[in-house]
């Protein structure tokens, strides 16, 4: 039995956060979101509230070798997240240099410091796009 090469990829949405993509893959592929966000090494904590709970707006900048770790699973290569995805290029100074060569990093930041504003996207035009019945967080333009 042969499976399309499309089947099992996962194609960024325009606009969407790389951390909304890594939930996606997650689900999709099995693994828990921390499972494939623990693959990074990153020097601070996802950004929360006041109260302790995640904040829905965190985006990551994965540096080189994080962002050849999550094309993997996507199956789309490296020009499509590209293209789509606003912080997919944008390296973090605050990396260590050993840290920016071969080993996957990236560090979390709010979404509108890194790009436009994010909301939620609707869930019915991500199920139509993607298939999978989840929520997408894009930026938007202001």
């Amino acid at each position: 039995m042969t499976h399309h090469p499309r089947l099992l990829r996962t194609a960024p949405l325009p606009g969407e956060t790389t951390s909304s993509l890594i939930c996606r893959l997650a689900s999709r592929y099995g693994p828990e979101a921390k499972a494939l966000r623990t693959c990074r090494h990153g020097r601070n904590h996802r950004p929360g509230h006041g109260g302790g709970s995640a904040r829905a707006d965190a985006e990551v900048l994965p540096n080189t070798a994080g962002r050849q770790h999550l094309a993997g699973p996507c199956r789309v290569g490296e020009d499509p997240p590209a293209r789509a995805l606003p912080s997919w290029a944008q390296e973090d100074a605050e990396l260590p240099a050993e840290e920016k060569d071969g080993v996957p990093a990236a560090p979390w930041r709010t979404g509108g410091a890194v790009a436009d504003p994010v909301a939620f996207g609707c869930r019915l035009c991500t199920a139509r796009r993607t298939g999978t019945v989840l929520r997408a967080v894009r930026h938007m333009p202001r």
